[in-house]
């Protein structure tokens, strides 16, 4: 019979199941899409106000809103997804970007917080998507978005970028 010698552990007794790293994921959606980011790149939601139109050369940024005393670029996540947001009244995620805040609409469906093992996010190699991962939460395998590198992904090439993503218009 096999044996440890006295101080060894085997690699399925160092895999304690108290060490998997939770990861909080706020689960939110867009035209009815469920999807999920991780909540440490939300800076808040807040109800939407429409934005002001602006001329942009990047790709589903055409506009900006003011927050208190910020200005914030705003993100078409549901043209790039070629959908329609949905509810009354509409939600506005605050995306922390790595260069700054971004501004995200999205359904008027109230957020959730999940948390999850950090090992149940399995990656995705997507080309030209916001989309890290994918993660079972109840009985539904959701995206799980990268708000940090939102839009920098994004190609303008004929509209399309990431998929079945596709260029329009949001709010």
């Amino acid at each position: 019979m096999p044996t440890t010698l006295p101080g060894l552990r085997s690699r399925k007794a160092t895999q304690d199941p108290a060490r998997v790293k939770p990861v909080m994921l706020l689960v939110f959606s867009v035209g009815g899409r469920r999807m999920a980011a991780r909540a440490s790149d939300v800076g808040g939601i807040w109800p939407w106000t429409d934005g002001v139109s602006i001329p942009s050369g990047t790709p589903h940024i055409s506009a900006v809103l003011k927050r208190g005393e910020d200005i914030l670029p705003v993100f078409d996540l549901a043209g790039r997804l070629n959908v329609q947001v949905k509810g009354v009244p509409l939600l506005c995620l605050i995306a922390k970007r790595k260069d700054g805040l971004m501004a995200v609409c999205i359904d008027g469906d109230i957020p959730t917080l999940q948390s999850v093992s950090e090992a149940s996010i399995r990656p995705v190699a997507w080309k030209d998507s916001d989309v890290i991962g994918t993660c079972r939460i109840e009985a539904e395998e959701l995206p799980v978005y990268s708000l940090a590198h939102l839009g920098l992904n994004a190609r303008s090439l004929d509209g399309e970028s990431g998929g079945s993503h596709a260029k329009s218009s949001c709010c």
